[in-house]
């Protein structure tokens, strides 16, 4: 008896939970200043998965300079919250949305120092992407591998300011970028599902 493929076990294992999530309704975030569909999107190499994150450029309206997914409001054109994820990830880092295998949605959560409501989807996509930035959106596209995520050596805090005031968050450091915020959330309840 052939034991499955470990990645393709993680994979299932998104897809199965990730599948059972009901979506917000479009109409519930389109045409809104504050909110947003982001994509998660996930490869393999070398037998191992990665996560591709983005840092945001330092000319957008919001979270200037901060690790994110690729994303962003919903447009009129936008049929569902999916598809505005979908369309951002083409626009910010070239994902062809048709090579995206969708695993399902995160539930809808909303960042902590803007109040912005972010409807988050996985998917898959070819390990050979040729992903490329928007300059005017996007500063810099990396990965990180799954393994990496989970490892408690790169767990620590990074400071931020609210009302004026400094705060700290928890955050994963892992080779010079800073992963906290809405976008720590997300990664851990993916690691959970995991069970990383």
């Amino acid at each position: 008896m052939t034991r499955p493929h470990p990645v393709k076990h993680q994979i299932e294992r998104l897809r199965r939970e990730l599948s059972t999530v009901e979506p917000a309704p479009r109409d519930a975030l389109a045409g809104k200043s504050n909110a947003a569909a982001v994509l998660v999107p996930i490869f393999e190499r070398a037998g191992e998965l990665h996560v591709v994150y983005i840092r945001r450029s330092d000319h957008v309206e919001s979270h200037r300079g901060q690790v994110a997914f690729p994303g962003g409001r919903v447009d009129p054109g936008d049929v569902t919250l999916l598809d505005a994820a979908l369309r951002e990830a083409r626009e910010e880092v070239a994902i062809e949305p048709a090579t995206v295998d969708v695993l399902g949605a995160f539930p809808t959560l909303s960042t902590m120092a803007t109040n912005i409501i972010v409807a988050p989807f996985a998917g898959v996509i070819p390990g050979d992407s040729r992903l490329a930035r928007d300059p005017n959106e996007v500063a810099e596209i990396f990965d990180v591998p799954m393994a990496a995520l989970a490892d408690p050596r790169y767990r620590g805090e990074t400071e931020w300011q609210r009302d004026g005031r400094a705060a700290k968050s928890p955050a994963i450091l892992y080779g010079g970028q800073t992963i906290w915020g809405l976008t720590l959330r997300i990664t851990l309840r993916m690691l959970e599902i995991l069970g990383a």
